[in-house]
């Protein structure tokens, strides 16, 4: 069994998969690739066009490109800005009579960016890292509680077996600091589509063998 790192973002997302030729040990990056997951694009728009006539879905580009050029369906973007909210949990008409919950929606987004990653592995993925800001809402706890378990419900409907969640500005100063020889303090700011966050950490080669970095 395999595992992977998503990116599930409220206009892009990305997937990271292992890879056979590079020890994952000692760097942060090692062993590790983005998928090509539309074509030869590392990021997917986070978009799901739903086909009336067939009956099926298009994600990413291929859902805008259906969108802008007028075929008939229902092209939905932005899911994650819903995470927390009552919405999730209810449901949308898509046509037809068709209706589904947005978190079922969120789920074969997932699942969509699994499966493009399981082609490149030819190996089951059920262990996946989410990246989440530090806040989906910044002013209500409870929402935001909420909304990392409707995201790890979402997960495990897609398929994994095992989640994990990591903060996405610390995913981006671990990145970082695989490539220092001493250490530093770093400003990390991650503009995102739906939520900003901007924090300082400390790092270096000495520290990235702590799995629990609260402290820096």
């Amino acid at each position: 069994m395999g595992y992977c790192a998503i990116d599930f973002g409220t206009s892009n997302s990305a997937i990271v998969r292992t890879t056979d030729d590079a020890p994952l040990a000692g760097d942060s990056t090692g062993g590790l690739c983005l998928v090509e997951v539309e074509g030869a694009a590392l990021t997917l728009p986070t978009a799901i066009f739903h086909h009336s006539e067939e009956g099926t879905r298009s994600y990413g580009r291929a859902a805008v490109a259906a969108y802008t050029e007028g075929q008939e369906g229902r092209l939905m973007r932005s899911l994650k800005s819903i995470l927390g909210s009552r919405l999730v949990e209810e449901t949308t008409q898509l046509g037809d009579g068709i209706a589904v919950r947005y978190l079922d929606l969120i789920s074969a987004f997932l699942k969509h960016l699994k499966e493009k990653a399981e082609e490149q592995t030819h190996t089951a993925l059920t262990e996946v890292v989410l990246g989440r800001p530090v806040r989906f809402h910044d002013e209500d706890l409870k929402a935001d509680r909420a909304a990392e378990a409707a995201l790890e419900a979402a997960a495990r409907q897609a398929g994994f077996r095992e989640i994990a969640f990591q903060f996405e500005p610390i995913a981006a100063a671990l990145d970082y600091e695989s490539t220092l020889t001493a250490e530093e303090i770093v400003f990390v700011a991650d503009i995102g589509g739906g939520t900003s966050d901007f924090s300082v950490v400390r790092v270096g080669p000495k520290r990235a063998a702590f799995l629990e970095r609260g402290a820096d």
